[in-house]
């Protein structure tokens, strides 16, 4: 009887050893996994301040495929990303800016009227303005949204 206890009571310390080197394996799997989307992240935020956006957004779309479970650098990698878009607007909206102003500079030196006759060039030219402001104003609200979202999410970290 002893020694079926005795071999039951091996089997569980077994268990137990088996358990507690899995969760250690697991956390060393999930340290690693945390540091290589680090690098991934340390990347994204080198592409971003060199003004390649588009391969800094793909490098955390890739990071956020590669690595599901590196929560830590995952949350931070969703400030990059608000953050990458912020920049991307903001350039977008100075070449834009520069492109309505000439716009509006080549619409005020037209005249509505030629000899008596409507200008079709002048009202084309007005509604091309109208809507290049109008997107001028979108390119806007989507830069104030994002400096909202950065400073919600800076917050709640």
């Amino acid at each position: 009887m002893w020694s079926k206890m005795r071999s039951n009571y091996q089997y569980c310390i077994a268990i137990a050893v088996s358990c507690a080197l899995s969760l250690a394996a697991c956390k060393t799997a999930q340290e690693a996994s945390e540091e290589e989307a680090h690098l991934m992240l340390h990347q994204a935020r080198e592409l971003m301040a060199d003004g390649h956006f588009n391969a800094a957004r793909d490098t955390i779309f890739a990071l956020r495929k590669q690595y599901p479970t590196a929560l830590e650098t995952r949350r931070a990698a969703i400030l990059t990303l608000d953050s990458v878009e912020l920049l991307e607007t903001r350039d977008s909206l100075q070449r834009y800016e520069l492109s309505l102003q000439a716009a509006r500079e080549g619409f005020k030196r037209m005249q509505p009227r030629v000899n008596g006759r409507t200008n079709d060039l002048y009202y084309q030219q007005q509604r091309r303005v109208f809507e290049m402001e109008q997107h001028f104003d979108e390119l806007c609200a989507k830069a104030k949204f994002y400096v909202r979202k950065i400073d919600i999410d800076q917050r709640e970290q």
